[in-house]
This record gives C-alpha cells, sequence and structure tokens, in this order.
C-alpha cells in the first residue's frame, strides 16, 4: 500500500509517468486537499481586506493616524491573497499536473511575493511602533502620526525589503528556486542569506514581539498601581473608557503577535535548521504555506481591534 511520504515526490517536468497509477492518485489526492483551503484562505482574505480598504479608503476620519499604516498593511495583504496566493497555488497543481513550467519563472515571481511579504512584516512593525507610542507615550503621539513620520514608516518598509531580496537575483546569499513539489521558495547558502532571512523576518517580529511585551507591561503596572494608590478610574467616566478600550489594544498587540509567530516563523526555523524534515514529509512546506495564508484573512480584524482606541 502507497503512502504518501514512500514514494519520489516529483514534478510533472521530471516525468510523473515512472510512478505507479496508485502513487500518482495519491498525490493528486494530497494536493488536492492541499489547494482547496489554500485557495479558500486566499478568497477570504480578498474579501475581508477588500471590505476594510474600501471602509478605510472612504473615510477621511480612519484615514488619519495610525489608519495609514493600517491601509498599507491592508493592501499588502490583499495584494498577496489576490495574486501572489494564487499565483503560487496554480504554479504548485499546475506543475504537478497541467503544464510544463519556465524554467526561470521561480526568480521572478517568488521576487515579487517576497517583496510584499517582506515589507509587510516591517509595516506590522512600524505599526506596532505607532501604538506603543499612542498607549505608553500618548502626548508624542501627535508628532508621531503626521503624514510626514508616517510616509518615512512606509518607504523603509520597502526599502527594507529589496535590499533583503536584490542579492537573490544574483544568487549571492541564496538563490530562487523550486521545490520538487513545484513551490517556489528562497534557498539560503551561506551567512549572508542568514542575515537577510533575520532582517526580513525574525527582526521585525522580533520587534513587534518585544513592543507587546512592553505595552502588557507598562499597561499592568499602571493598573496596579492605580488600584494600590485608589486611582482606579469610576466605571462608565471617559477615563474609564480609555482604560478598557487601550487594555483591549494591549491583548490583542500580544495575541496578534503570538499568532504572527505561529503562521510565520515555523518555516524559516524548519529550512534553518531541519532541512531534512521536508524531504521526509513533502506536504509539510505546504501546508505551512496554508498557515501563512491563514493569517492575511485574519489581518483586518486584528488591525480593527487594535485600532480601536481614539488615537488610530
Amino acid at each position: 500500500m502507497f503512502n504518501i511520504s514512500s514514494f519520489n515526490w516529483t514534478s510533472r517536468t521530471d516525468n510523473d509517468t515512472r510512478l505507479p497509477e496508485t502513487a500518482l492518485n495519491l498525490k493528486r489526492s494530497a494536493l488536492t486537499a492541499w489547494f482547496a483551503p489554500f485557495f479558500a484562505f486566499s478568497l477570504l482574505g480578498i474579501l475581508t481586506n477588500g471590505i476594510l480598504f474600501t471602509v478605510i479608503i472612504r473615510s477621511r476620519t480612519l484615514r488619519s493616524g495610525a489608519g495609514v499604516l493600517i491601509l498599507h498593511v491592508i493592501a499588502n495583504c490583499f495584494i498577496t491573497s489576490a495574486i501572489h496566493n494564487p499565483i503560487h497555488g496554480i504554479l504548485v497543481y499546475g506543475d504537478n499536473f497541467w503544464f510544463a513550467r519556465p524554467r526561470d519563472i521561480c526568480k521572478y515571481v517568488h521576487f515579487l511575493m517576497g517583496f510584499t511579504q517582506f515589507a509587510n512584516n516591517w509595516a506590522e512593525a512600524s505599526l506596532a511602533v505607532n501604538r506603543l507610542v499612542a498607549v505608553v507615550f500618548p502626548f508624542a503621539y501627535k508628532a508621531w502620526s503626521t503624514r510626514k513620520v508616517t510616509g518615512i514608516m512606509i518607504i523603509i518598509c520597502w526599502f527594507i525589503s529589496t535590499a533583503c531580496l536584490i542579492p537573490y537575483l544574483f544568487e549571492v546569499g541564496g538563490k530562487f528556486y523550486s521545490t520538487a513539489q513545484g513551490q517556489c521558495t528562497i534557498k539560503i547558502s551561506d551567512k549572508l542569506g542568514g542575515i537577510l532571512t533575520i532582517i526580513a523576518i525574525y527582526l521585525p517580529y522580533g520587534i513587534v514581539g518585544l513592543i507587546s511585551v512592553l505595552v502588557v507591561s507598562v499597561m499592568y503596572v499602571r493598573a496596579l498601581r492605580g488600584r494600590s494608590q485608589d486611582r482606579t478610574p469610576l466605571p462608565g467616566t471617559r477615563q474609564a473608557v480609555i482604560y478598557r478600550k487601550r487594555l483591549i489594544v494591549t491583548k490583542m498587540l500580544l495575541v496578534s503577535f503570538l499568532f504572527d509567530v505561529m503562521c510565520t516563523v515555523p518555516n524559516p526555523i524548519i529550512l534553518a535548521s531541519f532541512p531534512t524534515l521536508y524531504a521526509s514529509s513533502p506536504l509539510l512546506r505546504l501546508w505551512l504555506r496554508s498557515c501563512l495564508a491563514l493569517q492575511f484573512p485574519v489581518t483586518p480584524v486584528r488591525a480593527i481591534t487594535i485600532c480601536v482606541d481614539n488615537t488610530c
């Protein structure tokens, strides 16, 4: 009896006719089982991000403060859900059953995909910095929420993304390549590639995590100090409402960070430390990509919750 990990996983271009019919059917079923939810997550991402993008772009009030930074994150998620993820799914499924893929297609497809995703990592970090100032340093928030500062933050996101990807075009630090399942990805070849991965993925999430812990700590220290000094805001007052909303923001920042780490970090960790795991479990990389695809339709919900206070 054939098992999904018992045969040599090859793409259509590697000649599927070498596989026994039972194994070929099993391979088709396994890929279909992956493709269906992956494509569903993409459609859901188009819907949720498209709705929130339209709401923010049509409201002058929502575009103020952190609204532009949220709009930046939502736009990246929409582009990934509407363009990059469907192309990725079609290339994987098509390479195995439909067509012979162009030789260097991964160099272009994954560059654009990584370009958007790396920028989005830093976009979330910039949004976390904005929330840090709003919650911990509210008197300085007006200076941090100007169009100039917001524009500089967005430019920095795309500059870092570009700088981290260009070396791979020339196979410096790593290269774009296709896995046996037809999935485009980056193969790290030396320390420079590792450093670029840290800058593009780990560093922005580290910033978000550090800010989340810092904001949570500050909020709870303030709460304990207020109780000890009998300065807890009275229920129904404006101060109580603001405190409650900022507490929601604080908790959601931490939950968002944990969710992002769960969806994003496993793949680069496995690539760097346990590369043989993908060889023994061919579909694992694809399902981890589905976890990443799930991150984008959830982002609008997190963005709205993070922006519940009046400083958004």
